[in-house]
């Protein structure tokens, strides 16, 4: 998840939780009769209870996403590390050996300019 996944999730959740509660506290017993054909009040309470499992998810999320992050990262950082010494005995082994010769059918190649 990135970051403005998550801040897309968090400020949906934040949405939500406001219309809830506007639903539930803000909005006066007469405009709620006035709206018939919905309960305002249990859609108020659904849009809060839907906010809090957002914020819920969307940091669950976010926490998983960076230590899988950091593992990722780690595991990098740890094979770079050891390609390097490897290069580094690679080097270190080709410098102790003692310079090879040439055989003689390459001397005559070479002096021949083939």
């Amino acid at each position: 998840m990135t970051l403005k996944e998550t801040k897309v999730g968090l400020g949906g959740s934040i949405f939500f939780l406001v219309v809830g509660a506007i639903c539930v506290f803000a909005v006066t017993p007469s405009a709620k009769k006035d709206v018939t054909w919905i309960d305002l009040t249990a859609l108020g309470w659904i849009f809060i209870l839907a906010g809090v499992v957002g914020i819920v998810l969307t940091s669950w999320y976010a926490k998983r996403k960076k230590r899988l992050d950091k593992e990722v990262n780690d595991n990098y950082q740890a094979a770079r590390i050891a390609r390097r010494q490897a290069i580094k005995r690679a080097d270190a082994a080709r410098a102790s050996q003692p310079p090879r010769q040439q055989n003689s059918s390459d001397d005559a190649a070479a002096a021949d300019g083939s």
